[in-house]
């Protein structure tokens, strides 16, 4: 009954807001269609295809909008849980507030860059009590189907050069908006920022439950494998590395988490779940040229290491991610030096831009990109498990995510090659010296 009203409400009340931001007044709504496809589902949100075929009443041509209705899943419980409300909220402020400050940013300054290149477009977007769709908080999002203009989904697993390259360079355009405004609007940019509700791992003392969890046998999962293969250390660093990350976070691995949430001068205005599954790309003699980026739920002002790290560590496979870690910071920094410098209507040599100089910006690196291995360590068994494990991994994370299930699932979805995987991954943050905020006191 509940989700019949809300299928009515958008069938109804937010078709006729979408044709009123749209201006078509002059347009007779002919068809409005809705489905809900199952593989476009979130952990926390639903989305329902939205289809409205308006008429001119004057010319009597006719125009099909192909849109994308994004909605929080879930009881007032779950979403308790999940903190899904402060994502979901914080998601539609990016589209309605910050991009649009960038993109202004960006035209005012006449940039090559063009920030509504970034996202698909927003039709409407809305959070709070929305009377006739229920009785509870609630956030609705509309934006555009990209996939009918040539846009889709990446490789399931593992990027090549071409797809890496383009998410790095893109993401850097994003996160130079925040310097420039740092060094020539400071207050706007704190504004914005003041306007991020906080994200934090841990809040008051108290646990983002369904990370402490996740977090927590992602770890011991780890573990437990090298428990069983104990020549995998094989190094006396990686060894010293393990044992410190075990000896002080290998209860609460949150702790650490919340410490890649330190602000500093690179702290930058995130995506903060920057990976392939929330981008499209679009193709050309089967080269990735363009992409979209999308699912800002996790935004967050803070380090810009989350943003690479997260998807450097989830799409590279070993060997490869070894040769291509270093060249692929080049890569985003040169991009987010371009920007900056097309903003500013600079040179590289400004001395405004020293700060975020290669060298400083390699440095900021080592302090914070173990965040993308500690990621992985608990969302690597969901990207490459079989559909029907990643079925039953969804369906208990919502039933129960503190289930002894759910752990089963986590420990186990993916087999050996994940357990390598992560090895490997963490081998590599010990190899680059990224543990160093594992040994900080």
């Amino acid at each position: 009954m509940e989700e019949q009203q809300k299928l009515d409400y958008i069938r109804h009340e937010l078709t006729g807001k979408i044709i009123k931001t749209l201006k078509l007044d002059d347009h007779e709504l002919v068809k409005v269609s809705i489905t809900t496809p199952n593989h476009l589902d979130g952990f926390m949100s639903a989305i329902h295809n939205l289809v409205l075929i308006t008429r001119d009443n004057k010319t009597k041509k006719e125009t099909t909008l192909n849109l994308m209705v994004k909605v929080m899943k879930g009881d007032e419980a779950f979403r308790e849980v999940s903190q899904t409300k402060t994502q979901f909220t914080n998601e539609i402020y990016i589209y309605d507030k910050v991009i649009p400050v960038f993109s202004e940013v960006l035209s005012s300054r006449r940039c090559k860059v063009r920030g509504e290149d970034w996202c698909p477009r927003i039709f409407h977007c809305a959070a709070g009590l929305i009377p006739g769709f229920s009785s509870i908080y609630e956030t609705i999002l509309v934006m555009e189907n990209m996939t009918l203009d040539g846009f889709k989904t990446g490789p399931r697993n593992d990027l090549d050069e071409d797809h890496l390259t383009l998410m790095a360079e893109r993401i850097a355009q994003f996160h130079a908006c925040s310097y420039a405004l740092k060094i020539m609007d400071k207050e706007n940019l704190e504004k914005l920022v003041n306007g991020i509700i906080p994200l934090n791992f841990i809040k008051n003392g108290q646990m983002f439950k369904s990370y402490a969890i996740m977090f927590r046998c992602g770890l011991d999962r780890i573990y437990e494998y090298l428990a069983k293969h104990p020549d995998e250390l094989n190094s006396e660093q990686f060894t010293v590395d393990m044992e410190k990350l075990r000896d002080k976070y290998g209860k609460e691995p949150i702790n650490l988490m919340q410490k890649f949430l330190q602000r500093d001068e690179f702290s930058v205005i995130l995506h903060g779940d920057y990976n392939r599954n929330n981008v499209l790309f679009k193709y050309e003699n089967g080269r990735p040229v363009d992409l979209r980026m999308f699912d800002f739920q996790e935004n967050r002002y803070a380090t810009p290491s989350i943003d690479l790290s997260f998807f450097m560590c989830m799409s590279m496979p070993t060997g490869f991610r070894e040769q291509l870690w270093i060249p692929l910071l080049k890569s985003y920094h040169d991009s987010l030096m371009e920007t900056l410098v097309d903003i500013l209507k600079c040179d590289r040599n400004d001395p405004r831009l020293e700060t975020y100089s290669y060298i400083n910006f390699m440095k900021h690196m080592n302090r914070f990109a173990m965040y993308g291995a500690m990621v992985a360590c608990h969302f690597l068994p969901w990207m490459l498990s079989s559909e029907e494990e990643c079925a039953l991994l969804a369906e208990n994370s919502v039933l129960d995510i503190g289930s002894a299930e759910m752990r089963r699932l986590i420990m186990v979805s993916g087999g050996e090659k994940v357990d390598k995987r992560l090895i490997e991954i963490f081998r590599h943050m010990s190899q680059l010296g990224y543990f160093s905020i594992v040994h900080d006191d």
